[in-house]
This record gives C-alpha cells, structure tokens and sequence, in this order.
C-alpha cells in the first residue's frame, strides 16, 4: 500500500464526488416513471446497509483493502483469484465512466472531435494525478466539492428564476403503485451509484481517523443520495415525464432551457462542468482501486509503475466496449443486474458472513 493518509473531509469529498459522477447527469430511476426519486431514495437507504457491510469488512481488516482481506477470510486459492477478478471490475468501472463523459462532451460541446482524443486526454489527466498519490487527489477533492456545489446551488436558482418548474409533473406520487419503484430500485437506483461504492474498500485503510471518517462518510453518503433524488425531482418538474424519461442527459436538457430576460441564456456550461468533475473523481477512484488493488495482489512495491499501464487499458476498454452510446448504455443497465450487483453486494455480503463465522470460531474455546 502507498504510504499517506486521508483526513475524514477528504473522504467525504470523495464520496459525494463519486456518488454525483455519472449519475447526476443521466436518466437515473427514470424507469418508475414521475417517482424516480422515490426509487433513488429506496436505493440509497439499501446502499446504506451495504455501506454498513463494507465499513464492518474495514473495522475487522482495518489495515487491508479488499484485495488483501479476501485472501484472509477465503484463503489464498480463492482469495488470489478473487482480487484479481476485483481489479477487472474496477477497471471495467473506470472505462465505463470514461466513456460515459466522453459521451456526453461529444454530444454536447465537441461533437467534431474524436472520441478517442476526449478519452485519452481525460485519462492521461486522471491518471497524472493518481501517479501524484492517494493524497493530491484527495486534496484535490475538497476543492472541487466547493466548486460542485456552487454550480448546483446556482443551476437550480435559474431555474427557479426562469419559472420552468411546475410541481404539478410529479403528481399524483405512486400513481402506478409500488410495483414499478420496488422494481427500478433493484434493477438500478440501488447498484447505480450504491454498489459502486465497493471501491472505496481500496480507499478506506488511508483514513487518519477512521471512526469519524467512517462517521461523515455515511452522512456524506446520505446528503449525496438526497441531491440525486432532488436533482431527478427537479428533471420531472421542468421537462415532464415523458421528455426526461427518453432524453439521454436530462439536467442539460433542463437546464438549457434557462431563459431569464432573454439575457441569461444556454447555461449548459454548468452541467458540462459538473460533468466533467463528476466523472473525473469517480473514474479516478475506480482507477486508484484497480491500480491499488494490482499493487497488493502482485505484490509491485510502487504503485507509480502501473498507474500508465492501467490507463492504457482502461482508455482501450472504453473504445471498444459498445459500438455507440444506445449499445453503451443497454450494456450497462445488463452490467448493473449482474456484474455490478455480483462484486458489490452479493460476494462483500458473503464476505461479511464469512468473516464474522471466522471470527467467533477463533474466539470459541
């Protein structure tokens, strides 16, 4: 493991930042129709548990990350292979996220350039600062934190100001019943962004005060899980259901639609900018996990030399993962239900079961 440490704001940083990534941006719980912020709400209080379960993995391992610990409670025969399996994941994670924030800079702002020339530019920048260390980008965080809360604070202002919002869109609330809400809180709002929050495992062991790290990290987690299902509200109120359910990025879509005296207009810089920070924190995390991860089970003493290499790959994954943003994003609703649900909550659940069994046979007499 590198040698530096964390203060509890500047995971908590990180954790919003992760949790705003992608997700902020995107149709997220759209599926359930004018209640999607009910089903990111149900998600969140699911990915609190979760996060209980990885914080208990932490408090039993507290100077391991994942990649170290499975090996400990599973042995090394299963354990090996397993973390090797962590590290694709987190590499899969990060070109994911990638070529999500390529997508949408194309799409919206540099729709001449090429697609590989916006990846490799932001994974060249990402990982100039991940070679830096665990503590640049963590220091890094805690500035742009600010920086993405005055683009929300002031985006929601003009919106409120130009008087596109019409509460009316969300009602009735639960027209349909539970049934649709119940079934996009399992099928998305729960492993997306909840379960991702698996590698912050990697992350959790840099804590120079792990009990009130662990502490404003869970309210980080909450207030973040509240912005998103206001940010989703929000969409429904300006757009209606029906444009934000088959617009590709409703917030810029919302948002473009600012009008204040026909002066203040096409502010949909604010949403490209948070963006662009969202999707640089939570590809760097998923970056950092796959590289620390790497460094632990192939036992390399400096991180600094797989920082590149990983790049290379995860900017190559995110080139060829999906021939345009329609396969993109049917992969990813498929990953979410089987890939993303298998490493970040059925095997730490497992994981905790087996540590806890492991623990009171070694403490029986």
């Amino acid at each position: 493991m590198e040698k530096a440490k964390i203060s509890p704001g500047q995971l908590a940083a990180l954790i919003f930042l992760f949790e705003m990534g992608t997700a902020l941006v995107v149709s997220l719980g759209l599926k359930a129709e004018k209640d999607a912020w009910l089903a990111i709400l149900l998600g969140l209080a699911g990915g609190m548990g979760l996060f209980g379960v990885y914080v208990s993995l932490y408090r039993q391992f507290p100077d391991h990350p994942l990649t170290s610990y499975v090996r400990i409670i599973l042995g090394r025969w299963i354990g090996w292979p397993l973390g090797l399996l962590y590290v694709l994941f987190f590499i899969y994670g990060a070109a994911r996220d990638l070529r999500d924030g390529a997508d949408l800079l194309i799409s919206s702002v540099l729709d001449q350039t090429p697609m590989i020339a916006v990846s490799s530019i932001m994974i060249l920048t990402t990982g100039y600062v991940l070679h830096k260390g665990i503590e640049v980008l963590a220091r890094t965080a805690q500035i742009y934190f600010a920086v993405l809360i005055i683009l929300g604070v002031l985006s929601n202002f003009l919106l409120a100001v130009s008087g596109v919002i019409d509460i009316d869109r969300l009602l009735p609330v639960l027209e349909k019943g539970w049934s649709p809400v119940i079934r996009t809180t399992l099928t998305q709002s729960f492993e997306f962004p909840f379960a991702e929050m698996i590698c912050f495992t990697m992350l959790l062991p840099y804590l120079n005060r792990p009990a009130k790290g662990i502490k404003l990290g869970m309210m980080t987690l909450l207030a973040g899980g509240l912005v998103l299902s206001f940010s989703s509200a929000m969409d429904i109120a300006v757009l209606g259901v029906d444009i934000a359910g088959r617009a590709t990025f409703p917030l810029l879509m919302a948002v473009s639609l600012v009008n204040i005296k026909e002066f203040i207009q096409r502010m949909d810089v604010l949403v490209v900018m948070t963006l662009i920070i969202g999707d640089f924190f939570k590809v760097a995390v998923f970056y950092y996990a796959a590289v620390q991860g790497a460094t632990d089970i192939f036992r390399i003493r400096d991180h600094r030399r797989l920082v590149y290499p990983i790049g290379l790959i995860i900017l190559f994954i995110s080139a060829i993962i999906a021939a345009n943003f329609s396969e993109h994003i049917e992969e990813g609703n498929f990953a979410l239900m089987t890939v993303f649900l298998l490493f970040g909550v059925v095997i730490p659940i497992v994981l905790w079961g087996a540590a806890w069994i492991r623990k009171a046979l070694r403490q029986s007499p």
